[in-house]
């Protein structure tokens, strides 16, 4: 964001702040050799690469928060998992579990165990395997139901093992019932991480794997009906309007 008033810096920009900045502090100065005092932000420093003739190296010589952000990245490799988790039909909080889920980043007991934070790893639903992430959320009996659940539901045949690679190799000719699928696995995975906190912090399976699925049906029900109530909206919204 601060990156902005670089570019306006960059650009001579027309504008009040611009002229004061220029006025009081550069006194006349060109803005890529004037030397900001020591508790002065360091932006200008780490964009100034970025600049070539008071334009910007991209966005047609524009300067966008957005076109700032990927240049500061650098070049990312692409992975193939990103269709399943920012499915746009997924519910945003859904899609970071997953995102975290796909890493094999959840905070499990293994992992717990493995950094010396506790010393029981077992499962919270099963308490007779270790809890890692594939045992969690599909080898567990509770975590095997659910999935069988959700089978049942959407009419389709998810593997037991390797579900993700599965994912992104599955053909679909409706788009539609694909990110349906895809939001309702990303759903799942959310909702046994949800179910294994609270036995966490109650001690007990206050959930049935049945009322599980049951909370993913209600939860991308509604999520389709939102997304088409705002397709709508913005098409009426769009529409020439008749006298």
């Amino acid at each position: 964001m601060h990156g902005k008033y670089t570019w306006w810096l960059a650009a001579k920009s027309d504008h009040m702040w611009i002229r004061w900045v220029g006025h009081v502090y550069m006194k006349g100065n060109d803005w890529q050799e004037y030397t900001p005092t020591a508790n002065s932000s360091q932006v200008r420093d780490i964009l100034k690469p970025g600049f070539l003739n008071g334009q910007w190296i991209d966005n047609k010589g524009v300067y966008s928060v957005s076109s700032g952000y990927k240049w500061l990245c650098g070049q990312q490799s692409k992975v193939k998992w990103c269709p399943l988790i920012w499915n746009q039909t997924s519910i945003p909080k859904h899609s970071f579990i997953s995102w975290l889920v796909v890493q094999e980043r959840l905070m499990t007991r293994e992992r717990l165990l493995n950094f010396g934070i506790i010393t029981d790893g077992s499962c919270f639903f099963c308490h007779s395997h270790l809890e890692t992430h594939q045992h969690l959320l599909y080898d567990c009996q509770f975590s095997k139901l659910c999935w069988a659940l959700l089978c049942g539901w959407l009419e389709i045949d998810l593997p037991s093992a390797g579900l993700i690679d599965w994912c992104l190799k599955w053909r679909c000719k409706s788009l539609m019932k694909k990110q349906i699928v895809y939001a309702a696995i990303v759903a799942v995975w959310y909702h046994i991480w949800n179910a294994r906190n609270v036995c966490r912090l109650e001690a007990a399976i206050l959930i049935t794997p049945a009322a599980l699925i049951t909370k993913v049906k209600l939860d991308i029900t509604k999520r389709c009906k939102d997304r088409i109530w705002s397709v709508k909206a913005h098409k009426f919204a769009w529409e020439p309007k008749y006298d």
